[in-house]
């Protein structure tokens, strides 16, 4: 039977519906999409750019709760509500200011997708040989 280990942050959004923020199985955890939206629920802001930052810190609070960090992602989804090249260039502006002191950056697809309340959605995969 494969061991599973639910990871769940309170500096992130608690689930909406029926799965968890995050799943460790091995090395690796496997993390929900995470919208535009502050831990309380509330839309981050109206621009992209301030929800891609909610993104990410959102994922960097879950990670946090794995012993993790920014360092140990490999993977990354980034779904956009609107996919043109204004978008996905202030999308990419908000996401390289987060990774800046990343040496390697994770892996990344960016596609779009047609999304509830937010313009922005990512989830993400990271390894921890801990």
């Amino acid at each position: 039977m494969i061991k599973k280990m639910k990871i769940m942050s309170e500096n992130a959004p608690q689930p909406t519906g029926p799965y968890s923020q995050g799943v460790k199985v091995g090395p690796f955890l496997f993390i929900s999409g995470q919208d535009g939206v502050l831990p309380n629920g509330e839309i981050a802001g109206d621009s992209l750019a301030e929800q891609t930052k909610a993104c990410l810190r959102n994922i960097e609070s879950i990670l946090h709760e794995a012993g993790a960090t920014l360092e140990n992602l490999v993977h990354m989804t980034c779904h956009l509500s609107i996919l043109t090249e204004e978008n996905v260039s202030a999308f990419n502006q908000a996401y390289s200011a987060y990774f800046k002191n990343i040496e390697i950056k994770p892996t990344r697809i960016t596609v779009g997708s047609d999304l509830l309340d937010t313009d922005i959605e990512i989830t993400a995969v990271a390894y921890i040989n801990k």
